[in-house]
C-alpha cells in the first residue's frame, strides 16, 4: 500500500465513524435479512443478502466472529459516498465467514454511488492461519486482528464477484485496497474475481495460504498484485491493465512482492505460486520506479508463463535485496515475454525468456476466462 493523495477531511470523517452500532435490522430473527435494503453495523449472527433488490452499504461493516453473511447471485451492493458520511467497507472479522457466490450470468456487485475510483473502503478478511506478523497481529482496519496457527482455516467463498471504485483512507499512512486478505487460510475458496478502478491495490495478501484463480485488476492506481508477511498460496490465472487507470502513483507495480519488511528472513517465508500471468503497465516514463514484477525484501516464490508489456520506464522483472536475487538465481521466474519492455531486468539469471509464454491466456488480450464481467461494467 502507499498513499496516494491525503484528505484530513476524510481522515476526520472516518475517525468520527469508529464506534459501530449492533446491525439492528430483523432484531430477534434467527438470520438477518436486510429487508429495508441496507446493510450496516455489526453483523453479529448469520445473515443473507437476498435476490430481487440493490443494496446500500453505510459506513463500517464488521462480520463478527461466528457469523456467517451469504451474498445471492445477481446481488449489486452500492457503498454510500457523501461529504458528511463515514467511508464505507465491508469486513469479515477472523472466525467469520462470507459466502458470496455469483455466477458468469448473475455475477455479485460491489460498487460506489460514485463511479470514481476511491469512493468506498473495499472488502476485508482476516483469517486465523499462520503469517510473518505473528498470531494475534493487529490489521490496519481499526479493530481487526488476524493470524493463528490454522493455515487450513476457511473464510468462505468468493466466486463472480465484481468490486468497482474501491481505495478510500484507512488512516493518514495507507489506504483500502479492492480485496485485502489478511492470513486467510487455504479452506477459503476464491475464484473469477473482477477489480475495476482502484485506487490503490487490487488484491494484497498479508500471510496466510489462501488460493486464487482467475483473477483481474483493471485501472489499479498503484499496485495490482500485492503480497507480504508470508503469503504461500497459489493464484493461477492472473491479468492485470494499468494503463486503463484515471491516477497513478510513480513506483506502482503489477505486481510487488516482500516477505517482511524488518526481517527479511522472517518465517513464514512469502513463497507463492504464480501461474499464467499477464501485467500490462502504464506505458509513461513519468512512471520512473515502476516495475512489470518487483520481487524484494527475501520474497520467494515460483512464477511460471509470464507475459510483460509496457513497462517502459522501469525494469520488467525487477528482483532487489540480497536474499531475494539468490532465491530467484537458483529459481528463476519462468519462461517470460517481454513486449515494449526495454530493460527487462535488474539482475541476470533470475529470469528466463520465453516468446511462446501466453500469460494469463492470450497475451495483452482480456483472456476470454474474465469476459464474463464486461457486459456488468459501468
Amino acid at each position: 500500500m502507499k498513499k496516494l493523495f491525503l484528505s484530513m477531511a476524510v481522515v476526520a470523517t472516518m475517525f468520527a465513524a469508529c464506534s459501530n452500532d449492533d446491525n439492528d435490522v430483523n432484531p430477534g430473527d434467527d438470520e438477518i435479512t436486510f429487508d429495508d435494503g441496507v446493510i450496516s453495523g455489526n453483523i453479529d449472527r448469520d445473515a443473507h443478502v437476498k435476490a430481487g433488490q440493490n443494496y446500500v452499504l453505510k459506513g463500517e461493516v464488521y462480520v463478527k466472529s461466528g457469523a456467517t453473511l451469504t451474498i445471492d447471485p445477481g446481488v449489486r451492493i452500492e457503498a454510500e459516498v457523501g461529504d458528511d458520511v463515514p467511508v464505507a467497507f465491508l469486513a469479515i472479522e477472523r472466525g467469520a465467514k462470507i459466502n458470496a457466490v455469483g455466477t458468469e450470468e448473475e455475477p455479485i456487485v460491489f460498487t460506489s454511488q460514485a463511479k470514481e475510483a476511491g469512493k468506498w473502503g473495499g472488502l476485508v478478511i482476516c483469517g486465523k492461519a499462520t503469517n510473518g506478523q505473528g498470531a494475534n497481529a493487529q490489521a490496519e482496519v481499526a479493530g481487526l486482528n488476524y493470524g493463528g496457527d490454522d493455515d487450513a482455516d476457511n473464510s468462505g467463498v468468493l466466486s463472480h464477484l465484481i468490486v468497482e471504485y474501491s481505495g478510500n483512507l484507512i488512516n493518514d499512512k495507507s489506504e483500502f485496497n479492492a480485496v485485502t486478505f489478511y492470513a486467510v487460510g487455504s479452506g477459503t475458496k476464491v475464484d473469477n474475481i473482477y477489480i475495476n478502478q482502484v485506487a490503490d491495490d487490487g488484491i494484497e495478501f498479508f500471510g496466510g495460504t489462501v488460493n486464487v484463480e482467475n483473477v483481474t485488476v483493471i485501472g489499479s492506481q498503484d499496485d495490482s498484485f500485492d503480497w507480504t508477511d508470508g503469503w504461500r498460496g497459489t493464484a493461477t490465472n492472473i491479468y492485470a491493465d494499468q494503463s486503463k487507470s484515471t491516477a497513478y502513483s510513480s513506483d506502482s507495480r503489477g505486481i510487488e512482492a516482500d516477505n517482511f519488511e524488518q526481517n527479511f528472513a522472517q518465517t513464514p517465508v512469502s513463497s507463492p505460486t504464480l501461474t499464467n500471468v499477464t501485467l500490462i503497465g502504464r506505458n509513461k516514463a513519468e512512471v520512473t520506479s515502476e516495475a512489470g514484477m518487483k520481487l524484494r525484501r527475501g520474497t520467494q516464490g515460483k512464477i511460471s508463463n509470464v507475459y510483460l508489456k509496457d513497462f517502459i520506464a522501469g525494469k520488467g522483472v525487477d528482483v532487489s535485496d540480497n536474499e531475494s536475487i539468490e532465491y530467484f538465481k537458483a529459481n528463476p521466474v519462468q519462461k517470460v515475454k517481454f513486449d515494449n519492455v526495454p530493460t527487462k531486468g535488474a539482475v541476470d539469471g533470475t529470469y528466463t525468456e520465453d516468446d511462446t509464454a501466453t500469460g494469463a491466456g492470450n497475451g495483452a488480450e482480456l483472456p476470454e476466462w474474465a469476459s464474463w464481467a464486461t457486459s456488468f461494467l459501468e
